[in-house]
């Protein structure tokens, strides 16, 4: 099949890309939509209920640019994201922290009882939501959208602070789908083991129910890897935590057409890469990027560098800078900043202003890094992890790294503890079937910055990350809190 470019489409004809939907449902009405394992849904039944839901949310009270809070299960979300689509409504995936943030900001809450908050406007979806909807009369046409409306808002993976949401409109999201197809969807069929409440799930799911394709929402490791085998997946993108499911999951050579894994969110360790090689014969591809922006670098794991992390892609300019907003030589390490035709300018109502990463034209991830020779982005940590113990300077993501390749621990990340005096502490925890040696501990951590003490030691079932794996180092101090 040959996919339609959405940056082709001349915008001020208004189309509603729901509209794509019922041509496939037209033309090929058997064929899967969505498959989550435990429902199949083709492109007729999805285009019935995607009139059904409407007509009942239009009976609710539901209008065209209101705000719309989903806290459902995968399936149900992705019927109710087309409606509210169909009805020119925003949609957002909701949690306690989202709601509780921006709650005087959305108009109706859908949720089958898994977000236990008492909304002004709120539908509940359960047995009484079903046997009612048959009741309405289905709508047949889809609202005029216009380029410039909000459709869509998807919130920030950050670790701190409130939850930062970044505003799609109809331009933003289709030339997103079409940035996410060339630089993350190399094969099909494709899969990502990210949810809708991400960005990487959200254009997953637009851009494959917009091309006819079908969208597998992903849930456990045990039920993904049977999505994976019964479909013949070829290229997934993931986060290093759901890898290490889908590897724990896995039989040796189980899933004979998967060709390519790509890795977001946070970097891999060493161990990881092995056993996902002797799992599946693959060696991950890196995708660093940003909720804001997209796709920045791609490039293959290296385990001589875990912290390379590929060359730009074509759509990106990123330029390496120093505290005057200079681009610095070579080599040198600078704060990252990164932009592309058509990104948004500010977060959604302009929350957060002192976290906001977009200054003029680019967005300034947060992150430090360099270009080597070769042109790939070395990442070296994030602006605020920088740790100066007596005039030595050293970025916590170095440190990670070095303890990751003594091959002590299944799991490490590093933490600081602010003293009453201003001073860091140096905090260790770490994933591990044994304990380690202390003194053994003590002469690696030497070994990586002459005399660096590190005051705490603490061993955990598993490191604190958010729902793309990135390490929540602040969670990790708090760990501190409960040691007895």
């Amino acid at each position: 099949m040959r996919h339609q470019s959405y940056t082709q489409v001349r915008y001020g004809y208004q189309v509603n890309p729901v509209s794509r939907i019922f041509d496939f449902a037209s033309k090929n009405p058997s064929a899967i939509a969505i498959d989550s394992g435990s429902i199949d849904i083709t492109y007729s039944s999805l285009v019935e209920s995607i009139q059904l839901f409407t007509a009942s949310f239009l009976a609710a009270g539901i209008k065209k640019g209101q705000v719309v809070a989903l806290a459902t299960r995968p399936e149900f979300e992705c019927l109710a994201t087309l409606s509210l689509l169909q009805i020119g409504a925003v949609s957002l995936s909701c949690t306690e922290q989202v709601f509780k943030a921006y709650g005087k900001h959305i108009d109706w809450l859908i949720t089958d009882g898994n977000l236990p908050i008492a909304a002004v406007k709120q539908i509940t979806v359960n047995d009484e939501f079903f046997e009612g909807i048959g009741k309405y009369r289905a709508k047949a046409e889809a609202s005029e959208i216009a380029e410039v409306d909000l459709v869509r808002v998807v919130f920030s993976s950050g670790t701190t602070g409130v939850p930062k949401g970044v505003p799609f409109t109809l331009k933003n999201l289709l030339a997103r789908i079409d940035s996410a197809h060339s630089n993350w969807m190399p094969k099909l069929p494709f899969m990502s083991l990210l949810g809708l409440d991400t960005v990487t799930g959200m254009q997953t799911f637009f851009w494959c129910v917009l091309n006819g394709e079908t969208y597998f929402p992903a849930t456990n490791a045990k039920a993904n890897l049977n999505l994976i085998s019964k479909h013949g997946v070829k290229s997934l993108k993931t986060s290093p935590a759901r890898l290490k499911d889908l590897v724990a999951a896995a039989e040796p050579d189980e899933l004979p057409n998967l060709e390519i894994i790509q890795v977001a969110g946070s970097l891999l360790g060493n161990k990881l890469v092995s056993e996902c090689q002797a799992k599946f014969g693959i060696t991950p591809t890196y995708l660093y990027g940003s909720t804001e922006v997209g796709t920045v670098t791609r490039g293959q794991f290296k385990p001589e560098a875990p912290n390379n992390l590929g060359e730009v892609v074509s759509d990106i300019q990123l330029e390496i800078v120093d505290d005057q907003e200079q681009p610095v030589q070579p080599n040198t390490v600078g704060k990252i900043r990164y932009r592309k035709a058509g990104m948004p300018e500010s977060y959604w109502l302009k929350n957060n202003n002192q976290l906001n990463g977009f200054l003029g034209d680019w967005f300034y991830p947060g992150d430090l890094g360099s270009i080597n020779e070769s042109g790939e982005l070395m990442l070296a940590g994030r602006t605020d992890d920088v740790v100066n113990l007596s005039g030595a300077k050293f970025n916590l993501l170095e440190l990670d790294l070095w303890l990751q390749n003594s091959e002590m621990f299944d799991e490490v990340g590093s933490f600081t503890i602010k003293t009453e005096d201003g001073t860091d502490e140096v905090g260790i925890a770490f994933v591990s079937a044994n304990p380690p040696i202390p003194d053994l501990l003590t002469r690696r951590v030497r070994a990586f910055l002459n005399d660096l003490e590190f005051k705490y030691l603490i061993r955990v079932a598993e490191l604190p990350r958010n729902k793309l794996g990135k390490l929540d180092r602040k969670a990790l101090a708090g760990f501190v809190g409960n040691l007895d």
